[in-house]
């Protein structure tokens, strides 16, 4: 009973909503909203921790990602993928939150910060997220390094993604509506070339490294977190195997309302 009542509290514990990509939830809408990431330590336990937050608390779940958007399912041709892109973007919005909670405790730190944390915006305002991957050619697509970084500035988080982009990486997350676009267009451009293997549209939550920077933010982390924050990124790393795995997902405004 012990170990269910601690396996439950970390599920249930939040970390900040860093995306992966399942397109259509991953951002979204302007409303307050609690982004939620927590990272496991095998696939059997990601497993249960989606169920968790789908299943249980409704939540809408980013990663992993079952099929595009949630059960609907991927284009046959390249021209009808083009005209469901524009609405995929547009729900996916600009990457913010006003609250993050991040659950890193299943992971090795490099660094620090291998907790449980939340942050919040400051009232009125909002906080940008970015997050990118560094894809391997695998189906699901899994990640060698994922890479989130946090701003209270749209354009230093534009910044940032153009940035990361320049370096291959896929940015599923951000407020570039451009760059949201291109990262989907890639997935669906390996899943025309793998003869429409639908595992290749989908990113499974499995990465080699996360690489979390809150330098733009340090302030808002807990105090003992600030300092180290400051001067460089968090690095986590798995306690065991190859993978981290983890589960993103969002409670919308309306859920919020009722806490």
């Amino acid at each position: 009973m012990k170990k269910l009542t601690c396996f439950l509290a970390a599920i249930l514990s939040f970390v900040v909503w860093l995306g992966g990509l399942s397109p259509a939830l991953a951002q979204s809408s302007s409303k307050p909203a609690l982004g939620v990431t927590t990272l496991y330590m095998n696939a059997d336990q990601q497993k249960q921790g989606y169920a968790v937050y789908h299943d249980i608390l409704q939540y809408a779940v980013a990663i992993p990602a079952q099929q595009l958007s949630q059960g609907v399912p991927i284009p046959q041709t390249k021209e009808e993928f083009q005209k469901l892109l524009p609405g995929l973007v547009e729900k996916i919005g600009d990457g913010s939150v006003t609250r993050a909670w991040f659950d890193f405790q299943a992971a090795r730190a490099e660094t620090i910060g291998n907790e449980l944390f939340s942050v919040n915006a400051l009232p009125g305002g909002k906080i940008y997220t970015v997050v990118a991957g560094d894809p391997q050619l695998s189906c699901p697509v899994q990640i060698k390094d994922t890479q989130i970084a946090f701003f209270t500035d749209v354009n230093q988080a534009i910044r940032k993604a153009k940035e990361l982009d320049s370096r291959n990486y896929l940015v599923y997350v951000s407020p570039s509506k451009e760059l949201s676009a291109k990262a989907l267009e890639a997935l669906y451009d390996r899943y025309q070339s793998s003869q429409n293997n639908t595992d290749c549209f989908i990113i499974d939550g499995s990465t080699q490294k996360i690489t979390a920077d809150f330098q733009n933010i340090f302030a808002y982390l807990p105090p003992r977190l600030q300092q180290e924050a400051r001067h460089q990124p968090f690095v986590f790393t798995p306690r065991r195997g190859d993978y981290l795995y983890f589960v993103n997902a969002r409670q919308s405004g309306s859920q919020l309302a009722g806490l």
